[in-house]
């Protein structure tokens, strides 16, 4: 097989005049990104012209190639719809954490420095994008004007008569919906990459935000611990079983000692107090009685 039948990948933008333009086309694309974010679209595509009958009979194979274009539209609309909820499912994790992180910032600052107005800033930058982000992917996602056969297709809708079957009627029926479907799935492509670019512009920032955060946490001194224990705590040592045995022995020997020096305290207390009684006891004096004349 010849080769220039195969393609080729992309090639690489080159150094020079063709990088700077891609990377102008690049940046130059944003603001319309952001804008697109807020610009009312109406629900469906422009209607385009009826596609005129052509004196070729039809075939079988002209309406199943017919057939094959309209299911590839409906194929590359489902494809866009997951890749807008997978975006949206990311923005769905990403929001609780710039919420946490911004708390967190404001919180656990001591001082408002240069670092941590522009940690706040850029954190605050980034939550922006993402609702933007979040904005462009709902609008993907939301209910969309689809085209298909219908009715009409089948039923003459002026008398309510069948139609007669027509290859070619068919046939450009099916390409008149894949037609307005693509436009419509161009349409859903533009806010599906908004979305993505601006996820990735919100990550981005998030990152550049966490160095003047480093920044700042670097020079705050770490805050003293306070730990409160409630409830008996036991400690297991063989160190300090010794050293409990050793305690309760010297407890032994100084009530024993304790209990021996007041004995012998009591003792010469005692010995004290019989030494100051008397020799002989102290016999009481008889009292004389008065002598009177005897009636």
């Amino acid at each position: 097989m010849n080769r220039q039948f195969i393609a080729s990948p992309p090639l690489r933008v080159r150094p020079g005049s063709d990088l700077w333009k891609h990377l102008r086309r690049m940046f130059g694309s944003f603001p319309i990104i952001l804008c697109q974010v807020f610009i009312p679209f109406r629900s469906g595509p422009e209607e385009i012209d009826s596609l005129p009958e052509q004196g070729i009979e039809v075939s079988e194979e002209h309406v199943k190639q017919c057939q094959w274009m309209f299911d590839q539209a409906e194929v590359r609309r489902v494809h866009l719809e997951q890749k807008a909820q997978t975006s949206f499912g990311l923005m769905v994790f990403l929001v609780p954490l710039l919420a946490s992180l911004l708390v967190f910032l404001v919180n656990r600052s001591t001082s408002h420095t240069t670092s941590l107005m522009l940690a706040i800033a850029l954190v605050v930058l980034s939550a922006i994008l993402l609702l933007l982000g979040f904005i462009s992917i709902v609008r993907a996602i939301s209910v969309k004007t689809i085209e298909t056969l219908y009715l009409g297709a089948v039923i003459d809708l002026k008398n309510g008569q069948f139609r007669g079957y027509s290859r070619s009627f068919h046939a450009r029926g099916l390409l008149y919906c894949a037609s307005m479907n693509t436009g419509m799935n161009d349409h859903i492509a533009q806010f599906v990459k908004g979305g993505q670019i601006l996820t990735a512009a919100a990550l981005v920032v998030l990152l550049v935000a966490a160095v003047p955060a480093s920044v700042m946490f670097s020079s705050v001194p770490p805050s003293a611990i306070q730990a409160k224990i409630v409830g008996p705590v036991n400690v297991v040592s063989a160190e300090l079983i010794g050293l409990r045995e050793d305690v309760a022995s010297l407890r032994k020997e100084i009530a024993a000692l304790a209990n021996g020096m007041t004995a012998e305290t009591g003792l010469k207390s005692l010995k004290a107090g019989v030494a100051t009684l008397p020799t002989e006891p102290n016999r009481p004096a008889k009292k004389a009685m008065p002598v009177g004349p005897s009636k």
